[in-house]
């Protein structure tokens, strides 16, 4: 019989989490999918460090840790792994394992035991890195394997990885999966948070489904499957599958050249060309993180290319030209300005279709009035912290409207959302191609990124190795992420 390292019992904590019961066993690899992501980073802060709870109880490696009747809330030895590492970048893997922990208190270090010490446990996992290679010197994937190696060290029963696909590139998050499996057949456990099921289902023993903070269904091995997600994501399949969505993408003949990219070299970059046309969608999926920075830093003119040409309507690229617009990966804090108000914000870049924006109030007061119909009050904010995230995504995407880009450059559009909201901004990419915005999706994973797409690049060592026009996307099973519905 397993041991059960975690256990929350009928866990109240308003308004966040509502009658919450999870069980995690050792040595299992358990999934967590938010249908919506109310409740999930409390869920996590309340499983690493406690949080005064109305109700119910939390027990670790056997021992209550928090309960409402006596609150004694206290940090566990729980690894939480993010887009935040835990390591030093200037201190060697070595030191990062042994050195920077709870309890060593050597005040002479022996740098060769510790150097063996590592050695050992690495390769026992597999792993072939140096262990006296300074953290900053590991690529994304290196660190999260170090972070796993150090759990070992510092004794966690329980490991939470949350959106790891979202900084972690599609081969990597496989090699990842495996060495999951190895630590887990040591005994130990996983909470694996993301927001793809057909990611979760790749890797996990059991997933737990939660929305509105309330965990809805727990699904066995078996249970793991589209069919049944079909049932709790209804909604989202519906919106997806409508015939004018059909219509929207299977008639999508070639315009007019919009973007060019030819023969780059820049960094990693080694001859990357493709061409992007009037009202397409391209998903570019970056198989080994050697593409996306790059290109974003010459898109946004903060590098100059060894030799190629990147032209937009047959011009070079001028981030301060209106036709192009970056979206970030932190859209929401990269592309919004909280000291300005919602109209300030969305109408920011559309001052060249605006004769006399900023002059004539009235200009603006007239658009705020045709917008409240669809928008409501929310339309009058002064201040963007009195918004939600899904307002700010409103806010975001009217002033993609408003400033009508010719290329609409995405950085992984889909990372850190909840269902409702990648279905929300679905249906923004679907508005945006309809006015025959061009978009360039940059990707780690698919996720949903297929269900806005025309074409797919793969991309592998800095250049464009294959390509998949959408009546070819069902042939993509290697990949996980939602496919369209032919």
């Amino acid at each position: 019989m397993k041991t059960e390292i975690l256990c929350l019992e009928k866990v109240f904590y308003p308004p966040f989490l509502d009658d919450v019961n999870l069980h995690i066993l050792k040595g299992e690899i358990v999934g967590l999918i938010p249908i919506n992501i109310l409740g999930v980073d409390e869920l996590v802060q309340l499983i690493s460090e406690g949080l005064p709870l109305h109700y119910g109880f939390v027990s670790y490696d056997g021992t209550i840790v928090n309960d409402y009747l006596q609150p004694s809330p206290k940090k566990n030895n729980i690894m939480i792994i993010d887009k935040d590492s835990n390591l030093i970048d200037s201190m060697t893997v070595y030191e990062n394992l042994f050195v920077i922990r709870k309890g060593f208190s050597k005040h002479i270090i022996n740098k060769k035991m510790l150097y063996e010490q590592t050695l050992r446990l690495l390769k026992d996992v597999n792993i072939n890195i140096p262990p006296d290679m300074f953290v900053g010197e590991l690529d994304v994937y290196e660190k999260v394997a170090i972070e796993l190696v150090k759990a070992q060290v510092i004794g966690s029963k329980l490991v939470i990885l949350k959106d790891i696909s979202s900084f972690i590139h599609e081969k990597d998050i496989l090699l990842l999966h495996k060495l999951m499996k190895k630590l887990s057949k040591k005994g130990m456990s996983f909470l694996y948070v993301c927001n793809h099921h057909q990611e979760a289902f790749l890797v996990s023993d059991r997933c737990y489904l939660m929305k509105e903070g309330h965990m809805v269904k727990n699904l066995n091995k078996n249970e793991m499957k589209d069919e049944v997600m079909l049932y709790y994501s209804y909604v989202f399949e519906q919106s997806l599958s409508t015939e004018e969505r059909k219509e929207l993408y299977e008639n999508n003949d070639d315009g007019d050249l919009v973007l060019s990219i030819k023969n780059i070299c820049y960094e990693s970059l080694k001859n990357l060309s493709f061409d992007l046309h009037k009202g397409e969608t391209i998903v570019l999926l970056d198989s080994d993180n050697s593409v996306i920075d790059n290109l974003s830093k010459l898109l946004k003119n903060e590098g100059m290319a060894d030799s190629g040409k990147i032209l937009i309507g047959g011009k070079s690229v001028n981030i301060k030209d209106r036709n192009l617009a970056f979206v970030d990966k932190k859209a929401l804090k990269s592309n919004l300005f909280d000291t300005l108000s919602v109209m300030d914000n969305v109408l920011f870049c559309a001052d060249h279709k605006l004769k006399n924006l900023w002059s004539n109030h009235k200009v603006e007061k007239a658009l705020a009035q045709s917008l409240e119909k669809d928008f409501g009050k929310m339309i009058y904010e002064k201040d963007l912290l009195n918004l939600n995230e899904a307002q700010l995504f409103e806010v975001l995407y009217l002033k993609m409207i408003f400033q009508k880009p010719s290329v609409l450059v995405l950085v992984q559009p889909f990372s850190f959302l909840d269902m409702y909201q990648r279905l929300r901004n679905i249906e923004y990419f679907d508005k945006l191609k309809q006015m025959g915005i061009s978009i360039l999706i940059l990707a780690l994973s698919l996720s949903d990124t297929l269900q806005v797409s025309d074409k797919l690049l793969l991309a592998t060592d800095g250049k464009i190795v294959r390509s998949y026009n959408r009546k070819e996307f069902s042939s993509l099973s290697n990949l996980h992420g939602s496919l369209p519905i032919n």
